[in-house]
């Protein structure tokens, strides 16, 4: 059986996933008025591949130093953990409030008030934008999958 991590270390594991997109969005204007509309979206870009790359790197590394019966359970939540976040994120979708708060935070990173920002259109780019995740997400696990069983050959 493994000791219990040290939650110190664990906090300055996780800090980089929360600081980095912080430090972002308030350096947000600053960034866009020094380089420009498109080099913003590489940043932006940039931004969300290292909080992905690395959430990723943590929950291995973590993963790593867990003992079998951990890492069963570390299994099961990886299986049904991201389909119920995922449930959860469409069941917000439908909550007014939900929309609302979407509506304003679109509104206000766009640098406009929420009044010129149509809520329907929030709410829809969100669905589609979250139907493309899960899409890619599923064609991703499909080309894993085939590329895992023909290094098996």
């Amino acid at each position: 059986m493994t000791a219990r991590p040290n939650a110190a270390r664990f906090v300055l594991g996780v800090l980089p996933i929360v600081l980095v997109p912080a430090a972002f969005i308030a350096a947000r204007s600053w960034l866009e008025t020094a380089l420009g509309d498109t080099m913003m979206t590489v940043v932006a870009g940039a931004v969300a591949i290292f909080v992905m790359g690395y959430a990723n790197y943590f929950a291995f590394r973590f993963q790593r130093g867990q003992d079998e019966v951990r890492q069963a359970g570390l299994g099961f939540a990886a299986q049904w953990g991201v389909p119920a976040g995922q449930a959860a994120f469409v069941l917000l979708l439908l909550l007014p409030p939900f929309q609302d708060l979407a509506t304003r935070l679109v509104g206000d990173f766009a640098g406009d008030d929420a009044t010129g920002v149509d809520r329907s259109v929030v709410v829809s780019a969100m669905t589609l934008g979250f139907c493309a995740i899960v899409l890619l997400q599923t064609i991703g696990l499909a080309v894993v999958n085939s590329i895992w069983w023909m290094a098996r050959r």
